[in-house]
């Protein structure tokens, strides 16, 4: 029997996007054909697993994308309506904004199954008033188009509805899957005199809350607080946090590593993985950190406290200084035997967020 076809379409393939989409390409590649559409700003794992995603890809086509509107949009609508109609594609499977209206405009009119992943950007109010409102007519009339909605949390599934509706369509919270690493790590510090360190990992952006971290840490070492603070990522609020940060006073304490291959293996060198977000709709960092036996000091944006232990977990505020440095040093001054408890119980809470498990839902809906 054929193999289904299933094109993918996103924006631009990074951060948590590009994880989730490369994993069910990867993931499925002997159940599926599969085709991609996305832009090429892509981050550095993008570029590294396109020889890979190359391999595992019938076709996969660069377009230029904004993230506002644009009139290159409609080309590329058209584009993607070709490339359905040429290559027989029976399935279209949008991420993101503009990947969830190209797939729904094209898929569509071309006559497919069409399914739409929000993912965090749409339910967060990341443009001015004007677009914002652009954007909210669009998503209400395109719901109408939608076969099914793919939700990656509770929480995503709630605020969109609240804020767009989904019309009459179909809908399913499919959470997103991870990999447990081969060999966690064991938290052991033994002196709370040596210096403590922190991980923030993601990409720099006002939702990411690397600013907030930044100067809740900056203070406690200024207190005296035995703190190391290790940031990994690139994005536009890099190189002013790096201006602010980097000074003679902070230059031994706060550092910035950029982006890194092999993530997990920094991760292991932390003492405390952070997660400072003001939105998160998923949160692949706090339970790739729980899977990891790592203790997490997290926000409580979004979707951290539906894929962490709420009761094991040091929770913060989220975009809250003054509770984010009261909770480093609770954190700090606890037992290692309760850390030791929290860590255990957040990895098996995260079990559940398998990726065998977000893979076998959606191929039974790809199927359908």
């Amino acid at each position: 029997m054929p193999k289904i076809r299933v094109l993918q379409i996103v924006g631009d393939p990074v951060g948590g996007i590009r994880k989730h989409i490369h994993d069910i390409i990867l993931g499925l590649v002997d159940e599926f054909d599969f085709y991609y559409v996305s832009s090429n700003k892509g981050d550095k794992v993008y570029d590294n697993q396109l020889p890979d995603i190359l391999k595992a890809t019938k076709l996969h086509c660069n377009l230029k994308i904004f993230k506002k509107p644009a009139v290159s949009d409609i080309s590329n609508i058209y584009k993607i309506y070709r490339t359905i109609k040429k290559n027989k594609i029976q399935v279209v499977h949008g991420h993101g904004a503009k990947g969830g209206l190209y797939a729904r405009v094209a898929g569509r009119l071309a006559g497919c199954k069409v399914i739409y992943t929000p993912h965090g950007g749409a339910v967060h109010s990341m443009f001015s008033p004007t677009f914002s409102l652009i954007y909210k007519c669009v998503e209400v009339v395109l719901s109408y188009f939608t076969d099914l909605f793919i939700f990656e949390s509770q929480y995503t599934f709630q605020k969109f509805k609240v804020k767009f509706g989904i019309g009459r369509s179909s809908f399913i919270v499919n959470y997103n899957g991870v990999r447990a690493p081969k060999i966690p790590a064991t938290f052991n510090y033994s002196t709370k005199n040596e210096k403590i360190k922190f991980g923030i990992f993601g990409m720099f952006r006002f939702e990411k809350g690397q600013d907030i971290a930044a100067q809740a840490i900056s203070e406690l070492i200024d207190m005296g607080k035995p703190i190391e603070l290790h940031f990994y990522g690139d994005g536009d609020l890099k190189e002013k946090l790096e201006k602010k940060y980097l000074i003679k006073k902070y230059g031994l304490s706060i550092k910035f590593h950029g982006e890194v291959d092999n993530v997990n293996d920094h991760m292991m060198n932390m003492d405390f993985i952070l997660i400072p977000s003001r939105f998160e709709s998923f949160g692949y960092i706090a339970v790739e950190a729980a899977l990891m036996k790592l203790p997490i000091i997290s926000s409580d944006a979004g979707a951290l406290t539906e894929v962490l232990n709420i009761n094991n977990t040091f929770f913060f505020e989220s975009g809250n200084i003054d509770d984010l440095k009261r909770v480093i040093s609770v954190a700090l001054d606890a037992e290692l035997e309760v850390i030791q408890e929290f860590v255990k119980k957040n990895y098996l809470y995260s079990q559940r967020f398998s990726i065998e498990n977000m893979l076998n839902n959606l191929k039974s809906k790809y199927e359908a």
